[in-house]
């Protein structure tokens, strides 16, 4: 889900709920957040960036929150997480982007 649909889901609204557990936030002007109960696990920023975050959950749960609400793929070996098609170690807080097609993770 990019920022613009996000906008468009929520309307004038603060939050809409989009699944279980599961709600569109507005967060500020420029960022939508898609909260997984008490947990923001998806920040969509109006430039095309996405930011990541568990919350300390690493479920299936949240994993498949993530997967479906950012352009990036999250995967699981041996316990740990990985982003990408580059297999980037995920930590909370990770930026990441697609450009051309191709998954890129931001450094902040």
């Amino acid at each position: 889900m990019d920022f613009s649909t996000a906008s468009a889901t929520l309307k004038k609204r603060e939050s809409k709920k989009v699944g279980n557990n599961t709600y569109l936030v507005r967060i500020s002007p420029e960022t939508i957040g898609v909260r997984l109960h008490n947990t923001v696990v998806v920040h969509i920023h109006s430039d095309g960036t996405y930011t990541l975050n568990s919350g300390g959950w690493r479920t299936v749960t949240t994993k498949d929150r993530i997967n479906a609400y950012s352009p990036v793929r999250v995967s699981q070996r041996k316990h740990e997480w990985y982003v990408g098609d580059e297999n980037i170690p995920f930590h909370d807080g990770i930026r990441v982007k697609v450009e051309h097609g191709i998954e890129v993770a931001v450094v902040q």
